[in-house]
């Protein structure tokens, strides 16, 4: 087994101890230390039932490099037997029945370090360390040692998912109850990077109430108020429980539709229409107006897998001309992006 210093554990615990974001944690995981040309392989599993650490990992800007990040699974036992009794760090021979789960995509190991990640008494993570050739390095390492590297890289992820959980405060908005627009930011960026993994399209709707100030201007504000709720409302009544919705401000709303091409999201933006064509809306007591809306569609944009932020950003955008073409038509109708190769409209 190749020797490791122990200064060299200390130095790449204090990078874990001090990372700054999920996206630098992943790297410095992914460069855990070997001995002489030993290149081992560090991945983290972490149990994710119900989704969300993997929205924190990858829904903000600090997200990792495509592939770098953890392996978020439903049950730890589920993925490794081994782990309902994973005490205490192990060191062994690697199984391919027993751990390939552990390491997807990963071939040729040889050997097998598993270091326990605890939140109290409950197991939450595992880091695996796979090496090809020797044990790895750091299971050679005194017990206390490797406990010590299990400590810090448990802590570090509490911190760092609890600032994750800070930083998406405020994904609702709290004039219509809908996720804001941030909330939607965040969804695009993990649909583009799904479509990339998958080769799967997906559509965004931008939804505007037309001539939202006259009703403003006739009425009040409270009365447009009342619209927007309306419109929300029956927007809701026609997506999908795999949809996302969110209000982007003044009068617009979002649904953005996985698994969808904008040609397949035609039918909902044809219904969404016909919910608020069904009835007008009551604006106040004994005021009652028919609305319309404008709806801008577009699909996933080509841009280089590694902009995420600037992909979304321009999804959003071409939704948003789409829609100020059906405006400048007359309104109450939809539009397809002219960017995504196809331009549509109707009433």
């Amino acid at each position: 087994m190749g020797e490791i210093a122990h200064d060299q554990v200390l130095a790449w615990a204090q990078e874990l101890l001090v990372a700054q974001s999920l996206g630098e944690l992943a790297g410095i995981v992914a460069r855990v230390p070997g001995a002489g040309d030993e290149r081992p392989v560090g991945v983290l599993v972490m149990a994710d039932p119900g989704h969300e650490l993997r929205h924190l990992m990858y829904g903000g800007d600090d997200g990792p490099a495509s592939g770098a990040g953890p392996v978020f699974v439903e049950s730890l036992i589920g993925v490794a037997p081994q782990c309902a009794a994973l005490h205490a760090p192990w060191s062994g021979e690697f199984r391919a029945a027993d751990h390939a789960l552990l390491l997807p995509g990963v071939a040729s190991l040889r050997h097998l370090l598993m270091l326990p990640l605890r939140r109290g008494v409950q197991l939450v993570g595992v880091f695996c360390v796979g090496s090809r050739g020797a044990p790895p390095a750091l299971a050679g390492l005194e017990p206390h040692w490797i406990e010590h590297v299990a400590i810090v890289l448990a802590a570090t992820l509490e911190r760092l998912f609890d600032r994750a959980r800070l930083l998406r405060s405020g994904m609702t908005d709290p004039f219509t109850g809908w996720n804001s627009r941030r909330y939607l930011q965040v969804r695009l960026r993990e649909e583009l990077a799904r479509c990339r993994r998958h080769g799967s399209a997906a559509t965004c709707l931008v939804v505007d109430v037309d001539h939202l100030q006259l009703i403003n201007e006739r009425h009040g504000l409270p009365a447009g108020d009342r619209a927007l709720r309306e419109l929300g409302s029956r927007i809701e009544s026609q997506v999908r429980s795999s949809d996302s919705t969110a209000h982007l401000g003044s009068d617009e709303f979002a649904v953005l539709l996985p698994s969808t091409s904008a040609e397949m999201a035609v039918p909902l933006a044809e219904r969404i229409h016909a919910a608020v064509r069904a009835a007008p809306v009551e604006l106040a007591p004994g005021i009652v107006e028919a609305i319309s809306v404008s709806i801008g569609i577009a699909s996933v944009p080509g841009v280089a897998e590694e902009d995420g932020k600037a992909a979304a950003d321009q999804w959003l955008a071409e939704a948003e001309a789409a829609l100020h073409r059906a405006k400048r038509s007359g309104g109450d109708r939809h539009e397809l992006s002219s960017a995504a190769g196809t331009s549509a409209a109707g009433r």
